[in-house]
């Protein structure tokens, strides 16, 4: 499955990969302003960004996301970006591998194989 999401300087990313879609953001109640008008937010076919989202609304998101079965990923915003604008999935899922990659070595877990 591939359904991701990335929080970090206060901008939240929902993005998907290997052919799923997006979640409907209408399940995300408009009290946490999201996707609402006065909220800065922009969409492609795979990737939603939220800007500046406040610390309680980022909270609740994740619970609502993780409820959805999307996982939280540690992907670079500069990857992403270029995900946005471009829906590059084979870069997208390399910069995953090589993620996942270094935190199995960093972790002790990768064989000599690998």
């Amino acid at each position: 499955m591939g359904r991701h999401y990335n929080l970090e300087g206060g901008n939240l990313y929902i993005f998907t990969t290997e052919q799923d879609r997006l979640l409907d953001l209408g399940v995300f109640p408009s009290e946490l302003n999201l996707f609402e008008a006065d909220s800065s937010w922009r969409i492609s076919p795979w990737v939603a960004v939220v800007e500046n989202v406040l610390q309680r609304a980022a909270e609740m998101a994740q619970i609502i996301l993780q409820l959805n079965d999307y996982v939280k990923t540690n992907v670079p915003l500069r990857a992403l970006e270029h995900y946005f604008l471009d829906g590059d999935e084979y870069s997208l899922l390399e910069v995953m591998r090589e993620i996942e990659l270094e935190a199995l070595v960093a972790s002790g877990d990768a064989s000599d194989g690998v």
